[in-house]
């Protein structure tokens, strides 16, 4: 009987668990392709561009583009 309701509850934890992440999800993502000024891409400098328009994660597409995509909340 105690194991029946201990599973009941982790259960019913774990399914409001599921539709809480689902309704915190409604932000609209944007991206932006950005220059790095170097001939390579770096982590650091992408990271920091994108932060700095866009308030975002910057992720270089390939160390030897100089293309780098910029992923931030459209809503804000």
């Amino acid at each position: 009987m105690t194991k029946a309701i201990t599973l009941a509850i982790f259960m019913v934890v774990l399914v409001l668990g599921m539709v809480t992440k689902e309704t915190q999800g409604e932000e609209k993502q944007c991206y932006d392709y950005l220059l790095t000024p170097q001939e390579n891409c770096e982590g650091l400098i992408c990271a920091h561009e994108c932060t700095m328009q866009h308030g975002g994660n910057g992720v270089c597409v390939d160390t030897t583009s100089t293309v780098c995509i910029c992923t931030y909340d459209c809503t804000s």
